[in-house]
Parts: C-alpha cells; structure tokens; sequence
C-alpha cells in the first residue's frame, strides 16, 4: 500500500517545521520592544555620580563630627549642672538627629534602584541560555547553507582582497552585531 506523499512546497515544509518556535519569536519580539525602555533607564542611572559626590562629602562631614560626639558627651554632663549649656546640647542633638534622619530617608529612596538591580541580576540568570543559543543557532545554520557557503568563499575570496564583505559569509544582527558564518 503506497501512502500519498503530501506535495509542499519547500518555503511550506520549512516553515512548517518552525511552526512551533511562532510563540518564542512573538516572545522574542515583544523583548525587543521592552529593551527600548531599558534603555532610558540608563540615563536615570547619572543620578549617581551625584549622590556618589554627596555621600562622599557627607562621610567627610562625619568623620568631623566624630570628635563632637565625645564633646557631646562631656557636654551632656555640663548642661545637667549649667542651666545656659543645655539649649546648646539640646541644639546639637537636634542637628545630629535631623542628619540621621536625612540620611535614613535618603537610603529608603535607593530601594528602587537596589530593587530593580536584584532584578536586572535575575534577568542575568533567566537569560542566560540566549546568547549559546543564538550561537548554536547560527552554527545550525550553517549545516543547512554549506554548499552556498563554500561557493561565496570561492568567489569571495577576490572581493575579500578587494576590502569586499561576503554577505553570505556573514550575518548581522538586529543589534548591530555581526556573527561570521
């Protein structure tokens, strides 16, 4: 009994075969759209040079306040017997204190960005298969294309002495990378 052998055309049964990867390109596409925005986040980045200077002062500033503190202590004792120290105790307290507070707040306003860093290092990880696939891929690719390769290599090899670049020996990503075949 002969079975019918289904006629398609070549462009059919490939794309056929790759059926199955339409989700993943869709998915892929839609990753790419999301890469725009990421890239804007890099100009919120410039906030921390700023800060960086700021807090680098601010360690400057501490390490000045460092002797006060135990001026601060003897000062304590003053101000229990010498009624006129007191609001001056009080008045350093107050300055300590209002800095701590600054300080606190500033920290709890970096939470999104250490947040969305644990976050960019969980990306890392998801997406770490990507670029051996996109190689192995590539390298697939060339199992199917060895014939034409070898033939551009040929007659590539005169353009190539002439500064000329293959195009079938190359393919240039939507990045603007160029992987050689």
């Amino acid at each position: 009994m002969n079975h019918p052998v289904p006629s398609l055309r070549p462009e059919e049964a490939v794309g056929q075969v790759f059926d199955s990867m339409k989700t993943a390109r869709d998915s892929l596409a839609r990753l790419a759209k999301v890469l725009e925005p990421l890239g804007q986040l890099v100009q919120l980045a410039d906030v921390f040079e700023p800060i960086a200077k700021f807090q680098q002062e601010l360690a400057e500033l501490a390490a000045a306040f460092e002797p006060l503190k135990g001026f601060h202590s003897h000062l304590e004792h003053l101000a229990s017997r010498f009624e006129p120290m007191r609001a001056f105790q009080q008045n350093l307290e107050r300055l300590a204190a209002g800095f701590q507070q600054q300080l606190v707040s500033l920290a709890e306003a970096m939470e999104p960005a250490t947040a969305f860093q644990k976050e960019l290092q969980n990306l890392i990880k998801v997406f770490e298969p990507a670029r051996s696939l996109q190689h192995r891929f590539v390298q697939l690719s060339r199992a199917f294309g060895e014939d034409r390769v070898r033939d551009a290599e040929r007659t590539g090899r005169a353009g190539a002495a002439n500064g000329a670049r293959d195009p079938a020996l190359a393919v240039t990503m939507r990045d603007g990378s160029t992987i050689l075949l």
